[in-house]
């Protein structure tokens, strides 16, 4: 087995490769990405960016 500085690098290394991300798809119109323009699941979130209404 290796020791010290590279060792820590090679488990590093691992762990950064071994991580996967899982993408569930919409439950509304089952994309993994970007959502279908008809599409309502986000339709409750509040847009930070969105001009108020006056």
């Amino acid at each position: 087995m290796k020791k010290g500085r590279h060792r820590r690098f090679e488990e590093a290394r691992e762990l950064k490769r071994a991580t996967e991300f899982i993408v569930e798809p919409c439950p509304e119109c089952g994309n993994t990405g970007d959502h279908a323009s008809w599409c309502r699941a986000t339709e409750d979130e509040i847009d930070p960016f969105a001009e108020e209404e006056a």
